[in-house]
């Protein structure tokens, strides 16, 4: 009896060993549990901030495994190829083609691209288990290191440009002077029209080097108050003499005299430009219509120049003020640039409408200062 009741109480005991076991083993598989529910939760975390991070970045970013397979891609890489993760993740191959400085995609615009590539370590040995692509769209970078050296080309040009044309005026003037004055000695003869082209043409190359310089240099104009009327008065005068004998007529119509703040010589070298453009546009004649008024609805004087000449496509019409465009043969494409340059100084606007076969029209507004009652 007593040996029974010895194994009863070490049976006894065993049981209790063994629940205790029983219950740190529990204890220890829960703290476990616990540990790894926190670390997969960190895993979690990080993994949403790493791809929160990649896909904030406006760079490029593709993952390969050792075997090639594409394992990661960010948002931007997806935009940059123009395909979604589900077409590509899984795969070997990115639909594009890629070398050191283009990607051409196989929907999508080819780009220019800043691109690296490197292995991806892991493990305990430092052994390589992948490799990691990183590309970058530098195509507006190179759009403008190219406008910053045209610029600068340009800049240089410019400076070369004001010498030459310094050099070239002063002796012009002089041609025309005397051609003036040949003019008025041979006034009556038939050689008087010799002359007469003479200064004219003079003019003309007076002209373009005004352009130049003024394209060369920043347009300050020195503001005075007077009549835009007597401006565009006279430039039209200085044109119907040009024009004379030729098939092209010009119309002035301004009821009305109007005062404002402006450049005198900077404003004719404005019509001048048009008026050129216009009488250019008419090779087999026309007519060329001028008109002042006031621009309805506001406090602007509305200059209209109007030709009936071939006209503009949109293309044309579309670059007509950038520098150097230019549809003639010998232009300089400087003419209209300077036009847009003069007008935006005085705080003017100027447009124009054009079709093809059915002329073209310049309209010019400037603010107006004061005006002055009708003409009796």
């Amino acid at each position: 009896m007593e040996k029974k009741d010895q194994d009863i109480g070490l049976l006894t005991k065993a049981i209790e060993s063994i629940n205790s076991v029983s219950s740190t083993l529990m204890q220890y598989y829960q703290n476990l549990e616990y540990k790894v529910k926190v670390l997969t939760e960190e895993v979690d975390q990080k993994k949403q901030l790493l791809d929160s991070i990649l896909d904030s970045i406006d760079v490029g970013v593709i993952f390969f495994d050792k075997d090639g397979v594409i394992r990661l891609m960010n948002d931007a890489a997806e935009g940059l190829l123009g395909a979604g993760s589900d077409t590509i993740l899984g795969g070997t191959s990115l639909h594009a083609e890629i070398n050191e400085e283009m990607v051409v995609p196989e929907k999508g615009n080819p780009f220019q691209a800043l691109i690296s590539s490197s292995e991806v370590k892991g493990g305990s040995d430092g052994s390589t288990i992948g490799k990691v692509l990183i590309f970058k769209d530098i195509t507006r970078l190179k759009r403008l290191e190219a406008e910053n050296e045209r610029n600068r080309r340009l800049s240089a040009m410019g400076e070369l440009v004001m010498k030459i044309a310094h050099e070239i005026r002063n002796p012009l003037g002089s041609i025309e002077l005397f051609a003036n004055l040949l003019a008025a000695d041979l006034k009556g003869t038939d050689q008087v029209d010799y002359a007469r082209r003479i200064s004219n043409s003079v003019r003309s190359l007076v002209n373009t080097l005004d352009n130049m310089l003024r394209f060369s240099g920043e347009i300050r104009p020195k503001m005075e108050f007077t009549c835009i009327n007597d401006i565009v008065r006279e430039t039209c005068d200085e044109f119907r003499e040009v024009l004379a004998g030729s098939s092209i007529e010009l119309d002035l119509i301004d009821d009305v005299k109007y005062s404002l703040y402006l450049d005198k010589g900077l404003i004719r070298q404005a019509l001048i430009n048009i008026v050129l453009n216009a009488v250019h546009s008419m090779p087999e004649g026309g007519t060329l219509r001028v008109i002042i008024m006031q621009q309805e609805g506001s406090d602007d004087v509305r200059i209209s120049i109007r030709d009936n000449g071939f006209g503009m496509d949109e293309e044309t019409r579309m670059r007509l003020f950038e520098p150097f465009f230019s549809t003639k043969d010998r232009g300089t494409g400087l003419g209209m640039s300077i036009t847009l340059g003069i007008i935006s100084a005085h705080k003017g606007r100027i447009g124009v409408d054009s079709f093809p076969g059915k002329g073209t029209e310049f309209t010019i507004l400037l603010p107006l200062e004061k005006r002055v009652d009708k003409r009796t």
